[in-house]
């Protein structure tokens, strides 16, 4: 799956930058059109289990992604070892079930050139 973005990411200097509150994760960019102006754009995931930022250097192959968008692969074993915890812990409750379960949970990717994923 594949979530198209408003401003391209490769095109950062300043971000990203992210803040963690609870289970909400904002992720903030700024983007340099044409002319030389500065644009900042706004993620926001919210119900997120884990968190992790690469350097450029250090990104698998499968991270990068186009500067348009936001990648949510259909498999990835990443989501699997988190969501194993996840069940072990907390996903076997009955809210949690009634929440969607494991189902809802997704991996995405959003790849900086010259930053990370």
């Amino acid at each position: 799956m594949k979530i198209n973005l408003s401003r391209p990411t490769n095109r950062t200097s300043e971000g990203p930058r992210f803040r963690l509150e609870r289970s909400q994760l904002t992720l903030e960019y700024d983007s340099e059109a044409d002319d030389g102006s500065i644009e900042w754009s706004k993620v926001v995931f919210r119900e997120v289990l884990t968190f992790e930022y690469r350097q450029e250097s250090c990104c698998a192959p499968e991270s990068v992604v186009g500067s348009r968008q936001i990648y949510a692969p259909s498999e990835s074993p990443y989501l699997d070892e988190v969501l194993s915890r996840w069940q072990t812990s907390v996903g076997w409750q009955a809210w949690q079930q009634r929440q969607g379960g494991a189902e809802r949970f997704r991996n995405f990717i959003l790849f900086f050139d010259g930053a990370g994923a």
